[in-house]
């Protein structure tokens, strides 16, 4: 997958909005004299793609547009995104705005809003053009891994007007910090060198990795800890052995035997010992005391409900005492109006008929018998409270008796102490011996622990090879000695230095090697800016040429800034035309644009090569490839937006 560039748009501070459409195919001109915001065209649109500090120029564009906004395309899938201006003298914004789907037209500035992050616009625009998850491990391991986004693929789509033009550096951003590690790490899965089972092999080298560590890591603890534990061992048995735990003829001369007795005492339940004969009497005056408390819990939690239940009557009866009253006025009349519709106490005409004296009389004589089936009950509730208060005052005395009893007991069975004492030593050494068992392998599955490390040694061993670091490096270095066919075939057309040997990208160096019977020339040993230009133009050429034909996940766009400086200069510029140039830089320019609109046709659908230049070549094939021209006022920015 990938995408294409359907329309750029900026928003003025007071809503409207200013297109630029791009074809999605094939080259695409905008042409115009200087100072009219061409270059902005390459700021804005890595704004948009995330990049998160704003560099466009301060000047006209930052003092008077509101919002920055990009329309691509990935086949049918259509995407806008939208980028509020910081202004002037600020770095970046957060706000961010995203529609995908299609819709009859742009979004309108009353509609832009934040609804997304930074992160997860860079996440969003790495899933849509269609980069997998992905990983590269660097040998040396001195970074850590880098993941493949959508940052990284644009790196080989954009060449500012400084950058085309550097003997130094070949692709976009390069010169930044951490910027070229970043491009040589991500290099390879663009190019295709690795592939989605290269990463599922990677994960699972990880894990037998890790398993292999923590097999060997076992081992080396256990040797380190065998005679620790052996010593350990011989002082815990001679602890059980002294508490008798451990009876003290045990044969002590079988490890696996000590083991074994050691995991049976720590299933003992010392916190309930035989006691001796003689101490009956305490365990009976124990359990005793124990179901006294017992019965007094019971006896209050009757009394607490008995409490409960009268007042809850209490309540009630207060209640349907306040109804009897309300209608024991009925006494005062007879009921005998003859109607319904007449008040029976001022014979008032009634609009809704009111009960009949019969009915309230009926209800009341309910309410009253109601009454007195609950004031017949409180008697009884009040003797069972009292025989409830009663036993538990008995209770409170009879603890009160066993107590002293106990401690009477205790006082004068010293044995009963010593006893005690002796059952929490004994549990003091059941926990010394349950702490050893666990921090201790020496069991018989720990037999078969060579076998398994040597297992696993062999697991790791077969993932390796299936992820072979040289193998990829082999693979990349293949495959861009294919691109170096396409560069060469290009540099040949532009008749550029060196173009009769075999030009290539070098990935180490990120730069652009002829390979002579001299040695290898890097670019910024190669004279002149026409080949400086010329070898950024044929590299990215070829390197695009690859990704379309591999269909790897790389935006389908390039966007170049004044690749004809070397030949037409902005101070050269007169509308643009290129006849007032000399012979061979009129015949130089030509050749770059003519093999840029024939590379972008001959790549077709999916490619799309925008190219930001004074220069306005009098030819239909150029004339076809314009989608604007910027001059005499007009520019990016409308004029009325400025005198506004």
């Amino acid at each position: 997958m990938s995408f294409v560039i359907r329309v750029v748009c900026i928003y003025s501070l007071s809503g409207d909005r200013r297109d630029v459409e791009f074809r999605g195919s094939g080259l695409n001109v905008l042409t115009g004299s200087a100072k009219t915001g061409k270059s902005s065209i390459v700021d804005i649109l890595d704004y948009c793609f995330g990049r998160s500090e704003c560099n466009v120029a301060e000047g006209t564009i930052r003092r008077h547009v509101s919002w920055f906004g990009v329309e691509i395309g990935s086949g049918p899938d259509l995407l806008f995104i939208a980028r509020r201006n910081p202004g002037v003298g600020v770095r970046t914004s957060p706000d961010i705005y995203v529609r995908r789907g299609h819709h009859h037209r742009l979004p309108d500035h009353s509609e832009l809003r934040k609804n997304i992050t930074e992160a997860a616009l860079i996440n969003f625009l790495t899933r849509f053009v269609g980069i997998a998850e992905n990983e590269n491990r660097p040998a040396s391991e001195t970074r850590p891994p880098l993941q493949a986004n959508i940052r990284h693929a644009l790196l080989l789509c954009f060449q500012r007007q400084d950058e085309i033009a550097s003997r130094d550096r070949l692709f976009h951003r390069q010169g930044e910090p951490f910027v070229a590690s970043a491009i040589r790490d991500t290099l390879p899965y663009f190019l295709g060198a690795v592939d989605e089972n290269h990463f599922i092999n990677q994960y699972r080298l990880d894990e037998a990795r890790k398993r292999l560590r923590e097999l060997e890591t076992h081992k080396e603890a256990l040797a380190r800890t065998t005679s620790e534990s052996l010593r350990r061992l011989r002082q815990i048995l001679l602890d059980a052995r002294r508490v008798g735990l451990i009876s003290a003829d045990f044969d002590s001369h079988n490890v696996e035997h000590v083991l074994s007795e050691l995991r049976r005492v720590t299933t003992l339940d010392v916190r309930s010992p035989t006691l001796p004969v003689d101490g009956n009497v305490t365990v009976d005056v124990e359990s005793d005391l124990q179901i006294l408390r017992n019965q007094l819990q019971e006896v209050q939690n009757d009394i607490r409900a008995t409490r409960r239940f009268i007042h809850e009557r209490t309540e009630y009866s207060q209640e349907v005492s306040e109804q009897r009253a309300r209608l024991i006025s009925l006494e005062l009349y007879t009921g005998k109006t003859g109607t319904d519709h007449v008040c029976p106490v001022c014979e008032t005409h009634l609009a809704d008929p009111s009960p009949s004296a019969d009915d309230l009389l009926s209800a009341l004589r309910s309410i009253e018998a109601q009454l007195g089936v609950v004031e017949s009950e409180e008697p009884h509730l009040l003797q069972r409270l009292d025989a409830l208060e009663k036993r538990r005052r008995t209770i409170l005395d009879a603890i009160v008796t066993t107590q002293h009893d106990l401690e009477r007991l205790y006082a004068d069975d010293e044995r009963t102490r010593i006893l005690r004492d002796h059952v929490i030593e004994q549990a003091r050494v059941v926990g010394r011996i349950s702490a050893f068992l666990d921090q201790t392998s020496m069991s018989v599955e720990n037999d078969d622990l060579d076998r398994h490390i040597s297992d696993a040694k062999r697991n790791v061993e077969i993932l390796e090879r299936l992820v072979d670091t040289d193998e990829r490096h082999e693979r990349v270095r293949t495959f861009l000695n294919l691109v170096a066919t396409y560069i060469t075939e290009y540099a040949g057309i532009l008749d550029l230095e060196h173009s009769e040997q075999k030009v290539r990208i070098d990935s180490r160096r990120l730069t652009v090697v002829a390979d002579t019977l001299d040695g290898p020339i890097p670019l910024s040993r190669i004279g002149s800016g026409e080949n400086w230009v010329g070898y950024h133009v044929v590299a990215l050429l070829a390197l695009h040429r690859w990704f379309r034909g591999q269909q790897r996940p790389v935006p389908g766009m390039m966007i170049l800034d004044q690749p004809s400086q070397a030949h037409y200069p902005p101070e050269a510029d007169q509308d643009g035309s290129i006849d007032v140039l000399q012979d061979a830089d009129r015949r130089a320019v030509r050749a770059l644009f003519r093999l840029m609109f024939d590379v972008g046709r001959d790549l077709g659908p999916g490619f799309q090569l925008i190219v930001l230049d004074h220069a306005h070549i009098d030819e239909e094939w150029f004339e076809g490839a314009i989608v604007e021209e910027w001059r005499g006022g007009i520019a990016l920015v409308p004029a009325d937006w400025i005198d506004e």
